[in-house]
């Protein structure tokens, strides 16, 4: 179920970098981004007021947890930066090779108090079938 989930996932965010690499030829990759975030904070603004969700005070999080957030900016303009340049798909091959090398270090070395899942030597194999496929996109 939760790989079906993540597959979707995948479907559902080369979607919104499309449309969002749209929406920054014709207003910018700054610009693009906050109405990206303003309309998904509307979106799920509603959903938390239909699901009756509990609201809390900010002053009650530890701060590092407001990094995502951070980050979610930070990647959706580097996004909009890139796609204009270099295409969505090679965009969105080279994020991915970036998020497996960054998730196995994770995953390897436990950070962030996750569960210890050390590297196999046999993941090099899909390292550089995607390094491969990256080469290609860009030389060929």
């Amino acid at each position: 179920m939760y790989k079906s989930l993540a597959l979707k996932t995948g479907v559902l965010l080369a979607i919104m970098l499309f449309f969002n690499g749209m929406l920054t030829k014709i207003t910018g990759a700054y610009f693009s981004n906050l109405i990206f975030h303003l309309i998904g904070f509307l979106f799920i603004l509603a959903i938390c007021i239909v699901r009756k969700n509990q609201w809390f005070y900010f002053r009650e999080i530890p701060i590092i947890f407001f990094l995502p957030g951070v980050l979610s900016v930070l990647t959706i303009v580097l996004n909009n930066i890139c796609i204009p340049k270099l295409g969505i798909t090679l965009t969105i091959g080279i994020s991915l090779f970036g998020q497996l090398i960054i998730s196995n270090l994770i995953d390897h070395f436990g950070l962030f108090e996750m569960k210890v899942n050390k590297f196999k030597k046999e993941k090099l194999i899909g390292f550089a079938i995607i390094l491969v496929g990256i080469f290609a996109m860009v030389w060929l």
